[in-house]
């Protein structure tokens, strides 16, 4: 049955108030009170990034290039691609959702599994997990995390080979991305340049490159694409971040951010009327592939609302570096807020197309139809031609899916290893350089075949389903730390309920049924395996912690591991 609802007329400069909206009581309301309440930062106490400084994972980072590599690292291709999904259901199906979703889970999520991980000594949650909760509940957080990253990581692969390949173009700029890094690094963090005369430097030279693209373009085989992919996440996941990973994506961050700030200022000059587009469609066969709004809505997006991934990201890759706890509220609600806000531009983009030529590429590929929409937008204020504006649309969406995948490359390569040691009970404690490169060298294996042989599929469309079963698992963990801590855990209980019951299970029963009925047997076990990991780990939570509670010297041991 079609469910459609039409009232008034809203335009392309009404969504991004009333997302700013939205975007700006989040960040002045609601992460300064968590601030007050559970994550007070003390300005005597060191963080993990200098107690535990090796130059290589661990070291205090200047706090601007953090944010931008944060950002650029957790904002990949998926925001875009739940952006491009939603418009399906009209244009109140971002703000009945991904909007309210992101301020009160999704960014909160953020803030405080990256305040609680740094304070545990830069841990992952999964170790996190094996030392409060069960071993089992643990190796369970571990592998659920490889699993949707190793997923995602084949996707973009796909996708940036078939960017590539359809404009040569972008062949010198991507070449140049894979090694701006250890210049820019050395620079930095060796001889003290500001970051801003850095990001300067690199932003000239990115437009040069792309202007040298455009004129002598370059077209590879697909085979030397995914070669180059390979070595390009292999030297991620091995060289020291402050030399390769954080320069690199603080570039990107820059491209994201001139994407963003475009697609917002052309969305309100132009103030495009939604034609195309009711407010809301609760379902019709013609109109909604993806099926009913909700729960199809929680199946379809979990970066730019709810990201339970980013319990890796903010927990295992930027707290780490955190010079001082006060940027961890900044970097942690306000990075998750900015993937919402690139979320939000695709949506924008799709919004001011043609249905007749949107459900087509929603169904073949998004890349393309951003492009379009982008120039459409983008055009408004910029006096270039259509080509050349989807070409610069193309690239913001190629520095989204390749910040992201700097970054996937390296937690995997910490999941990995770390799923062997909580398996096999033993650390790896010689050979430790050896062992990140073997680790990485089997991660790039993985991904290029899972992106060969199209396996990746199987898995990929259910990347939201996975992460937000995650973020109950964060939720619980946050909880234990405010328990632990003698702070009210019932914000984290209800954030995790809710995330249970109103997000991840539907999520996960919706896309087996979707499935199911769509001939997608393996996707549809898969999903179902998400649904039953959740169940298991919030019962080991539950066995092992909510009703027994903590013995005064368990309590004694968990703060003395914080005192370092």
């Amino acid at each position: 049955m079609e469910a459609v609802v039409n009232c008034m007329q809203m335009t392309t400069g009404l969504l991004v108030i009333i997302a700013l909206a939205f975007y700006l009581f989040g960040i002045f309301v609601v992460s300064k009170r968590l601030e007050r309440t559970y994550f007070t930062p003390d300005p005597n106490r060191k963080t993990p990034a200098c107690v535990f400084r090796d130059d290589f994972d661990f070291y205090p980072a200047n706090p601007y290039s953090l944010f931008g590599d944060h950002w650029a690292a957790t904002a990949g291709g998926a925001p875009l691609a739940g952006g491009v999904a939603i418009a399906q259901w009209g244009w109140a199906s971002g703000i009945l959702y991904v909007l309210p979703v992101n301020i009160f889970l999704g960014s909160v999520h953020d803030y405080a599994t990256g305040f609680v991980m740094m304070r545990q000594r830069g841990q992952t949650a999964s170790e996190v997990s094996y030392r409060w909760i069960t071993p089992l509940s643990g190796i369970l957080f571990t592998f659920i995390g490889y699993l949707a990253i190793v997923s995602f990581c084949a996707a973009f692969v796909r996708l940036v080979i078939a960017g590539t390949t359809a404009r040569p173009s972008l062949f010198i700029p991507i070449i140049l991305l894979a090694v701006i890094g250890p210049p820019s690094g050395y620079l930095l963090y060796r001889k003290g340049w500001p970051v801003w005369l850095v990001g300067i430097m690199q932003y000239v030279i990115f437009l040069i490159a792309l202007y040298i693209g455009m004129m002598y373009p370059v077209r590879l085989p697909a085979e030397a694409w995914y070669l180059i992919l390979a070595v390009i996440g292999i030297l991620a996941a091995c060289l020291p971040n402050w030399l390769y990973s954080e320069p690199a994506n603080f570039m990107m961050f820059l491209y994201m951010a001139t994407g963003v700030v475009l697609m917002f200022i052309g969305a309100l000059v132009a103030n495009v009327p939604i034609t195309e587009y009711p407010p809301l469609i609760f379902y019709d066969r013609a109109l909604t592939p993806s099926g009913w709004f909700y729960p199809g809505i929680t199946m379809m997006v979990s970066c730019g609302a709810l990201t339970g991934m980013h319990v890796f990201w903010i927990g295992a890759y930027t707290c780490k570096r955190f010079p001082e706890e006060r940027w961890v509220r900044i970097i942690g609600y306000g990075g998750e807020v900015l993937e919402s806000v690139g979320l939000w531009t695709a949506f924008l983009a799709m919004l001011v197309l043609p249905v007749a030529t949107y459900l087509p590429a929603l169904k073949a590929g998004w890349t393309a139809a951003y492009g379009l929409g982008f120039a459409k937008v983008v055009g408004t204020i910029l006096p270039l031609g259509t080509e050349a504006l989807m070409i610069l649309g193309m690239w913001i969406v190629i520095v989204f899916i390749m910040s992201t995948f700097y970054s996937g490359f390296r937690n995997m390569r910490v999941l990995g290893l770390e799923f062997v040691q909580l398996v096999t009970k033993k650390k790896i404690t010689r050979y430790v350089n050896a062992s990140r490169w073997i680790a990485a060298t089997i991660t790039a294996f993985i991904v290029i075949g899972l992106a060969l042989s199209g396996a990746y599929l199987q898995i990929w469309a259910l990347f939201p389903i996975l992460s937000t079963s995650l973020a109950v698992f964060s939720f619980i963990i946050v909880g234990e730390w405010a328990k632990l801590h003698g702070k009210n855990p019932i914000y984290w209980r209800i954030a995790m309920v809710i995330t249970l019951f109103g997000i991840a299970l539907p999520a996960a029963i919706y896309g087996a049924w979707w499935n199911f009925s769509a001939g997608a047997i393996i996707p549809g076990f898969v999903s179902l395996m998400a649904a039953v990991i959740t169940l298991i780990y919030v019962f080991e939570w539950a066995r092992k912690r909510w009703r027994k509670g903590y013995t005064p010297e368990e309590r004694e041991t968990f703060l003395k591991f914080e005192e370092f």
